[in-house]
């Protein structure tokens, strides 16, 4: 049997009134569907909790769930919104004196503050947090605060003064068990090494980032750590000395994978695309044709999901070339058209010619350069019926399983 820990729901006074009691539930409720990546469920239980606090004019009440939509906010990659709620909750907060209040709204803003390249104005707010986390004791919003210093730091290039930074906020974060705050502070500290240049520690860094968020269920932190290993490990690689470095390719290829199936499962489409697209090259790489037809496949049909057509039609025109190699000449025919109608239908203007149809030799179809193009893939298949296989059934099939 699998457990997933939640986060910690801090559970209303057992002397509190009804109405205070419910508004506290639906504050906890919307803090734990945020973490379980529910936003449209957080923000439904915490708008009501809000509104029931504004009627009894409870601050205390009001500042807190601010507090936890900023946080929301965050996690949902909505920086304009956070910055605003953050911004309420720190009024609320310095009227009722409350230090860590104060520090937590201060983390949140200025880590939106950053996110949106604000860096002169969310320094010093970063700074703020952290003197108030240092001065009451909270080890676990100290560590927060350090590891996005760092990644500030890294941003304007100062890479000694960020590595110093992150090592605090690693060892902050072991001192008090915090596996989540170590996972961040490693991963970007493998970022910074990445950025000196220094092929040793950069890998270290990832590799110790990597279980933990394996085992605390930090999934988007696990993607991440794995597409960057993944590519460490295949630039690694020196493609003139296939057999010397084979086991560089099938690390790099390992690690992708899981990168790619992590993205899968938290429905990061655009994410999946780019691991994808390196697993493509690898392949590509290693001569691996029917790797890079999966590949190909998986980008083809997550392009079309996502209505990026330019990309489907592109790389179904890769995918022809690769059919053509492979003198699976009608497959590459149909590839290729479908490339081009998916260019007309879209109005993309594309480099592709009619004449590549025509160069391709031995088809069982029969192209002339004089025929209209048909419009509708459907009609495609219909063209020339008895052309049974399974990849000729459009739209192009997908393989089950990666390579």
């Amino acid at each position: 049997m699998r457990f997933s820990i939640a986060p910690r729901c801090t559970p209303a006074p057992p002397n509190a009134d009804y109405q205070t009691q419910s508004a506290a539930l639906l504050e906890n409720l919307g803090d734990l569907e945020s973490w379980k990546e529910n936003p449209e469920k957080s923000s439904a239980y915490l708008d009501e909790a809000l509104r029931l606090y504004q009627e009894e004019a409870d601050t205390n009440g009001l500042a807190n769930v601010l507090r936890r939509q900023a946080a929301a906010a965050y996690r949902d990659s909505d920086f304009d919104q956070t910055v605003s709620t953050a911004t309420a909750a720190l009024e609320h907060f310095r009227d009722l004196n409350d230090p860590l209040g104060i520090a937590d709204a201060s983390f949140w803003l200025g880590s939106s503050l950053l996110m949106q390249d604000h860096r002169d104005t969310a320094l010093p707010i970063l700074h703020e947090a952290l003197e108030m986390y240092r001065t009451h004791g909270k080890d676990v919003g100290a560590a927060l605060c350090l590891e996005r210093i760092g990644a500030l730091k890294r941003m304007e290039d100062q890479l000694d003064d960020a590595l110093s930074t992150l090592e605090e906020a690693v060892a902050v974060a072991s001192r008090s068990g915090d596996r989540l705050g170590m996972a961040r502070a490693l991963r970007t500290m493998g970022s910074v090494y990445l950025d000196k240049g220094d092929s040793s520690k950069a890998p270290e860094a990832f590799s110790n980032a990597s279980p933990i968020a394996r085992n605390i269920g930090w999934y988007g932190g696990l993607s991440d750590v794995l597409a960057v290993t993944g590519r460490m490990k295949m630039d690694s690689g020196n493609y003139r000395e296939c057999f010397q470095k084979q086991s560089k390719f099938e690390e790099a290829a390992s690690a992708l994978r899981e990168a790619w199936l992590v993205f899968q499962e938290l429905s990061l489409p655009g994410r999946s695309i780019q691991v994808a697209s390196t697993l493509l090259e690898l392949k590509s790489s290693q001569g691996d044709s029917g790797g890079a037809l999966f590949w190909h496949d998986h980008i083809i049909a997550v392009s079309r999901s996502q209505k990026d057509h330019w990309n489907a039609a592109y790389h179904l025109g890769l995918k022809a070339q690769i059919l053509v190699k492979a003198q699976r000449s009608d497959e590459a025919t149909l590839h290729f058209e479908a490339a081009i109608v998916t260019c007309e239908e879209n109005g993309i203007d594309w480099g592709w010619e009619r004449t590549q149809l025509c160069a391709i030799p031995k088809t069982v179809m029969k192209w002339e350069r004089r025929l209209l193009l048909l419009c509708d893939l459907k009609k495609l298949q219909r063209r020339h019926p008895q052309l049974r296989t399974a990849t000729l059934k459009l739209p192009i099939s997908i393989n089950s399983g990666a390579p």
